[in-house]
């Protein structure tokens, strides 16, 4: 509807009618917005007639105009998110008034992940209250991980990984903005987003000072979490204690001082998830894939009792019970000797330990304990070490062998260019000899070398030739001269040069030998 002067002057008017109000506030909302603007502001105004003008508009720069205005109430605003949106009233809201947190606060709470985000990082200018609010907003799940489906394909978890990611990137980078971070106790504090805030800061932080630190702490382990009897299943025995192990083993690594804040806590849950894992193996033994529980054990466990049950554990381990008709597999072996290896690396592990755990060590790790005072631990390692020594002294080549294997026998560059002939001196070295390893060392060696010319590129192997930047300029002249315009011949020569394996021994003048066979 075209905006006529004398919608201005009605909207002026004084002493209207309630039924003159109305229809005049039908009409405006179809015309300019400060004309509507105006009208809505009146304090003669009933309640009834805003409300209707709020609620009938359908025009986004007239609803807007009238939002601008000291008189719009939250119900007001609550209306207007229907047709704006929540994201544009709140910023409107923010930008042009006084609100109070109750009036903002239902508006924060229909904003998702992404628009909670846009808004803490766009305003500067909010209250604390409304930066806790909207960082809270931020930390409710999204819907496509709310409403996940339990069979997912390979494609879709990942997806769903990214879009995860992708929320918490979004929520780490408004708790790391410098305005949220004296909100960080209240906003782990928090019922229902506090869970995610507390994981965020305690495996992304680095700054967090005592205080925070604490009140993370307290909220990730809380005090009687270890002695709660009502654990969910899924988390005790093996898995349960790699999930407690290996996050308390990120959170120290990350704040050194975690022990010294919450120390008897953090220990209660420690022994309680090694009680739990040793329990579990000895009653159904343990799969190769679970080993690494013990890593994770070893890099936060300080308690001697605790690593004494962990090696007699590991010592007595087996396979689980529906496998052991058959001896334990050398992965899982492997495994077992990496577990025992991380839990004797642990300086809090005794001797009577260390007894049990020798046997199952690697050469290298009990190579660190052959002086160690306990006797028993002592002779163990020392029995490793030897067979470990006896086993590479049966596999070392015999001298003549060994003199074909190693030592350089190109010279330096500097050495050759003493010489009166450098190159002839690479030529007395052509053609390769020797095993395989070396003629290829060799091989390399020449091409590394400024004195390599034509003549010995054409008797080193052609995959080493070929893929040397430093002679491709020389290489492309001798194909230009050796295939000239025989067009068949180069055709050859492509293919030949693609069918080449990276250790194939060819060298270059046989194939430009057998690329030019039929050449006039």
């Amino acid at each position: 509807m075209h905006s006529y002067s004398f919608w201005d002057a009605l909207a002026e008017t004084p002493g209207l009618s309630p039924t003159q109000q109305r229809s005049i506030a039908e009409a405006l909302i179809e015309q300019h917005p400060d004309t509507a603007a105006r009208f809505f502001a009146r304090h003669d105004l009933d309640h009834e007639t805003r409300d209707q003008m709020v609620r009938d508009t359908r025009n986004p720069r007239v609803l807007a105009a009238l939002l601008s205005t000291p008189v719009v109430t939250g119900s007001h605003l609550m209306t207007a998110a229907k047709v704006l949106g929540a994201e544009t009233v709140l910023l409107e809201a923010i930008r042009s008034r006084r609100d109070p947190k109750e009036v903002l606060l239902p508006l924060i709470d229909q904003l998702d992940h992404h628009a909670a985000r846009r808004v803490t990082m766009t305003e500067s200018e909010i209250t604390p209250q409304i930066r806790c609010a909207l960082i809270r907003a931020a930390a409710r799940p999204p819907a496509a991980l709310s409403n996940r489906s339990k069979n997912l394909t390979e494609a879709e978890r990942e997806e769903l990984h990214a879009a995860s990611k992708a929320w918490h990137d979004d929520v780490w980078a408004l708790l790391e903005a410098a305005p949220a971070r004296p909100l960080r106790p209240e906003l782990v504090r928090d019922a229902n987003s506090g869970r995610l805030i507390t994981n965020l800061l305690l495996n992304r932080a680095d700054d967090l000072d005592d205080p925070v630190l604490l009140t993370c702490l307290k909220s990730a382990f809380p005090g009687d979490a270890a002695k709660d009897t009502d654990q969910d299943d899924l988390f005790s025995g093996v898995f349960g204690a790699t999930v407690t192990l290996s996050r308390l083993a990120s959170i120290t690594e990350r704040h050194p001082r975690a022990f010294l804040l919450h120390g008897p806590t953090l220990r209660d849950a420690i022994a309680a998830a090694t009680g739990g894992l040793t329990r579990e193996i000895r009653e159904e033994g343990i799969y190769e894939s679970s080993w690494d529980v013990f890593e994770a054990l070893a890099g936060v466990c300080t308690s001697p009792a605790l690593l004494a049950d962990a090696a007699q554990c590991l010592s007595q381990a087996t396979p689980p019970t529906w496998q052991r008709r058959q001896p334990p597999t050398p992965k899982w072996n492997a495994a077992r000797l990496q577990a025992a290896d991380a839990l004797a690396c642990n300086p809090f592990c005794p001797a009577e330990a260390l007894a049990l755990l020798t046997p199952f060590l690697s050469d290298a790790t009990a190579a660190h304990f052959v002086e160690h005072p306990d006797e028993q631990v002592r002779e163990a390692a020392t029995r490793i070490v030897d067979q470990a020594m006896e086993r590479i002294h049966q596999t070392e080549p015999a001298p003549e062998q060994r003199d074909l294997l190693t030592g350089l026998t190109v010279p330096a560059d500097d050495s050759l260019a003493q010489q009166d002939d450098p190159a002839a001196a690479l030529s007395s070295l052509l053609p390769l000899k020797g095993p395989a390893v070396r003629r290829r060392e060799t091989a390399k060696a020449i091409l590394d070398s400024r004195y390599a010319d034509a003549s010995h590129l054409r008797q080193l192997p052609a995959v080493l030739v070929l893929d040397h930047t430093a002679h491709a300029s020389a290489v492309a002249a001798l194909l230009l001269e050796e295939l000239g315009d025989y067009r068949e011949a180069w055709d050859r020569f492509r293919s030949r040069v693609l069918r080449l394996t990276p250790n194939a021994p060819k060298t270059l003048g046989t194939l430009i030998q057998e690329t030019t066979a039929d050449m006039p």
